[in-house]
């Protein structure tokens, strides 16, 4: 309680007072322990002030040590923050690019997507030798079937220029192949009308008629079996053709159903269709004419949904759209109503770019290819994929290309400055030297001549490619959502 504790405050102060009082000044000896208290003289002593400033012995040394360790830490963070800042820049470098960092470029091809269950959405996509055999396309095209819908391999050549998993037909031997692009163009062709696969495929007389000419080839179609699943079945084939005079055309349908149909007489490229309640097991196609009509390409596709169209151009630099003629390429585009380009180039010019300059032209050059593409489809977008590592012998060392990012920087200006995007490939796959390192892993992602990906490599950057693209759609749902 307060009055027991004040009691023994005062008893215990009573208490001090009397040792103060009257113990000794030489203190209390208790056998060996000596006991003290504070004398009346101690107690009575003035406290003198003073001013002056004791001085501490300073090690100069210790003092460097200090600051310098204080530098390090400073510059170590400085390190730290900048490293941090190129991993980001680095990030969003690998990702899809685009001008002015206007995400919303792709919206309106995204909000097909979504609407592709009712309606057909078709990307083009036109590259080099690294899509041939339909493996980057096909890999994309499943996983957007899948996730949107869709069905089918999409539009090929009646010879395409390398066997294709997605496509499986069989010819009869007096069909040959006209080819509009790169070193393989057909010097026999005195006109420029490829259409929009630059090449197209006609039939040979028959020699065994003495009297007349006459032309009869055939073309048999089978569901493939070693293709991605969604690309095995179909609802639609479409033939692309030009014909001088009118050919007549037998069907035969999983080898029992026969009807007739004829290809109408047309200078320009025209589409002939037939449609499938279910994709059948083989579709024979016989055609007939006095004059061989120009087959620009046969497509299998879905009534709606996804259709991707994989159009290697071996060779080819990408600057190949300004050399064909503008009519059959337009009339062709027009009747496959291609939403989305895909434009993978560049491989083929880095070995003849020697110097800065050069990588700049072909920059412009391939503006221009750009532009021909959204003059004949101003509703459509342009993406481009610059090229991936390459690399040469330099005596005895195998290095990069020199000139690759050069050429890669100049494909994504052009690509900006006609309000398109962009994807690194070569920033993807690891940037400087990174082809070797691909060439080494197990199993290997490219190919000994340290150009071109082997099937898994191509699969892999496919899949990269794929992954940034459906970010961006996602991004793209987020923000919809958000602003209704």
């Amino acid at each position: 309680t307060p009055f027991y504790s004040m009691f023994f405050l005062v008893g215990l102060s009573t208490m001090l007072i009397i040792l103060f009082l009257l113990f000794p000044n030489t203190g209390i000896n208790i056998g060996k322990l000596q006991l003290n208290f504070i004398s009346k003289k101690e107690f009575y002593k003035p406290i003198i002030k003073t001013n002056q400033v004791v001085e501490l012995p300073i090690n100069i040394d210790s003092l460097k040590e200090v600051d310098q360790h204080i530098q390090d830490s400073i510059e170590k963070v400085k390190q730290i923050l900048f490293q941090k800042y190129l991993d980001s820049v680095l990030i969003a470098e690998k990702r899809i690019q685009y001008p002015n960092n206007d995400v919303s470029i792709l919206y309106p091809f995204f909000e097909k997507l979504l609407n592709a269950k009712t309606n057909k959405v078709r990307i083009m996509h036109y590259g080099d030798s690294q899509i041939e055999a339909d493996r980057i396309s096909g890999r994309l095209r499943e996983r957007l079937q899948k996730e949107f819908g869709g069905y089918g391999s999409g539009l090929n050549a009646v010879i395409p220029a390398t066997r294709k998993i997605s496509v499986r037909n069989k010819l009869s031997n007096n069909w040959v192949r006209r080819t509009g692009f790169g070193p393989y163009v057909d010097t026999i062709v005195k006109h420029k009308n490829y259409g929009a696969i630059f090449s197209f495929c006609e039939i040979t007389p028959d020699t065994n008629l003495l009297d007349s000419v006459f032309y009869d080839g055939i073309i048999k179609i089978y569901k493939p079996i070693k293709s991605y699943k969604k690309a095995r079945n179909f609802q639609e084939l479409n033939i692309y053709y030009s014909s001088i005079e009118e050919s007549y055309i037998n069907y035969t349908i999983n080898d029992t159903i026969i009807f007739l149909d004829t290809l109408n007489s047309t200078n320009s490229i025209k589409k002939k269709s037939l449609s499938f309640n279910k994709a059948p097991e083989s579709i024979e196609i016989q055609i007939k004419s006095s004059i061989s009509p120009l087959i620009y390409g046969l497509s299998l596709e879905g009534e709606n949904g996804i259709v991707v169209d994989n159009i290697p151009l071996r060779g080819a630099s990408g600057t190949e759209f300004a050399k064909i003629d503008y009519s059959s390429l337009k009339q062709m585009h027009h009747l496959l109503m291609p939403d989305f380009f895909i434009l993978e180039f560049g491989g083929n010019a880095i070995p003849h770019i020697k110097n800065k300059d050069r990588a700049k032209n072909y920059g412009k050059y391939f503006k221009k290819q750009i532009n021909k593409i959204k003059k004949i489809n101003p509703k459509s977008i342009v993406l481009v994929i610059g090229p991936g590592d390459m690399a040469k012998k330099e005596k005895t060392e195998l290095i990069s290309y020199p000139l690759i990012e050069e050429v890669r920087d100049a494909l994504k200006k052009a690509a900006f400055e006609t309000n398109s995007c962009f994807w690194d490939m070569y920033l993807n796959m690891g940037g400087e030297n990174s082809i070797i390192d691909w060439s080494k892993k197990t199993p290997s992602l490219a190919a000994r001549d340290y150009i071109h990906f082997t099937n898994k490599g191509a699969r892999k950057i496919a899949d990269l490619f794929i992954e940034d693209f459906m970010n961006d759609f996602k991004n793209y749902l987020e923000n919809k959502n958000e602003n209704q």
